[in-house]
């Protein structure tokens, strides 16, 4: 393997000695470790091709990397595989501010385009919490999201091209308004089990002329939740609508002292966008809401650094968490609007029920929460009720109508829930389309789809 795979991207782009496979058997997911056989860093989208024929040819499973800040186990690999890393694709990013576009090899990080882009005074909404190291290649993988997915959609909605390296050996562009249009949506959130994403092109929009940023305390996360209703019932779109319960406040607070209030279920922030006298309207707006809602303390941050200290204790909460507990497991249900105080209060329940602490926080506004399940990995008991709160979780979104994943992707964490969601005739279907582009099955095999526990017509 290691002999084969060199002569393809050069002996110094392969690593294969367990210290050096170290780092490349996790990713971003507490918990969930592998033994790959082999890391490889591919210089071109053809090499890429080159390795995935190599692999389906002598059977070797292969799992692509981006900069491994999967919060799904998505990048974790089965024993002996050949770990894809396209962090050297780095071309660009290229901006053409007259066609509101920008084109980039797979391993640029979304920091990089955003800050491209925003020199010419334009706009790349996506904006994953990890964006100044996770990169496009993986943002398109899993549609990934952010904090201005409610006003702005996801990644889905900014892929206008593709470049896939494919299984075949062969390198091939997919682009809208073409016949292959289908296909871009196709490996948008394929989780590296079709083909690798090697180069992207995105649509970018006109930055905002004006923001303003509004905080409110809560006595509770349902209510918290009802308010966030309140202001998208009013006809309000918000640039950011986020929130994070009063778990996240110790953590983040546990952290660094950063004057959040103690005393208080959960916070609200808000962040409007538009012109400067559309802001205006609607942050007043906005304040009448919230305190109509029930909120104590609704305030407008009066200046770029009181905005800034906002969203950086918002930012804060993943890596906080540690302060509760050295483990952490991150789910990411997705719920409509209207359930969301019900969600809110079920996921509050499961934590007693269970004995065990969840932290609560996202991206309320489009319905996207983040319980994450803080742990000692040291301690058996807690690591598995951890694990098995995770089926509770999953089982709330979807018997509120919503969805297992709402940026992560599924990966190794939802594998098992998946037929929560679908029947298992469409989990077939899923795994048949799967088999046109991966004949041997060699991409990441163990992720999505679990395998059939009753026959396929049930």
């Amino acid at each position: 393997m290691i002999e084969s795979l060199a002569r393809v991207v050069g002996r110094e782009h392969v690593l294969h000695t367990p210290a050096a496979l170290i780092a490349y058997g996790v990713d971003a997911t507490v918990g969930y470790r592998g033994t790959p056989g082999a890391a490889v860093f591919p210089g071109s989208a053809h090499e890429v091709a080159e390795v995935l024929a190599l692999a389906a040819d002598r059977g070797w499973t292969v799992v692509a990397r981006g900069a491994g800040t999967s919060l799904a186990a998505g990048a974790v690999p089965p024993p002996g595989a050949v770990v894809v890393s396209l962090i050297r694709l780095r071309e660009g990013p290229w901006v053409d501010p007259s066609a509101l576009s920008a084109r980039a090899g797979a391993g640029v990080t979304t920091a990089d385009l955003q800050s491209a882009a925003r020199a010419e005074g334009l706009f790349f909404p996506p904006d994953p919490s990890s964006q100044a190291v996770t990169t496009l290649g993986g943002n398109a993988a899993t549609n990934a999201g952010g904090a201005h997915a409610l006003r702005y959609g996801v990644m889905r909605h900014y892929v206008t091209g593709l470049e896939v390296a494919l299984c075949s050996g062969d390198v091939e562009r997919f682009e809208r308004g073409t016949e292959l249009e289908p296909l871009v949506d196709l490996f948008v959130g394929s989780e590296g089990t079709l083909g690798l994403i090697t180069d992207l092109e995105v649509r970018l929009i006109p930055a905002p002329a004006a923001r303003a940023t509004l905080t409110a305390s809560f006595a509770d996360a349902a209510a918290a939740a009802r308010a966030t209703v309140a202001i998208l019932a009013a006809g309000l779109t918000p640039g950011k609508l986020e929130f994070m319960d009063d778990v996240s406040i110790r953590a983040v607070q546990a952290s660094r002292k950063r004057g959040l209030p103690s005393d208080v279920g959960a916070l609200l922030f808000v962040e409007l966008h538009g012109e400067v006298e559309d802001v205006q309207d609607q942050a007043r707006a906005a304040l009448d809401i919230l305190r109509e809602s029930g909120a104590s303390n609704a305030a407008r941050a009066e200046t770029p650094a009181d905005e800034a200290r906002v969203w950086e204790a918002r930012g804060a909460i993943t890596s906080s968490l540690a302060r509760l507990k050295p483990g952490k497991i991150g789910e990411d249900i997705c719920v409509p609007r209207t359930r969301l105080a019900e969600a809110v209060t079920a996921i509050k329940r499961l934590s007693a029920e269970r004995n065990v602490t969840i932290a609560l926080f996202g991206h309320i506004g489009d319905g996207t929460l983040h319980p994450n399940v803080v742990y000692d990995p040291a301690q058996e008991s807690g690591a598995r009720a951890a694990r098995d709160t995770l089926e509770g979780l999953a089982r709330i979104g979807v018997e509120l109508g919503g969805v297992l994943s709402g940026e992560h992707g599924l990966g190794l964490v939802k594998r098992d829930f998946v037929p929560l969601a679908w029947d298992w005739e469409t989990i077939g279907a899923m795994r048949r389309l799967k088999r046109e582009f991966d004949p041997t099955g060699i991409l990441n095999p163990r992720i999505m789809w679990p395998e059939p526990q009753a026959p396929a017509s049930t």
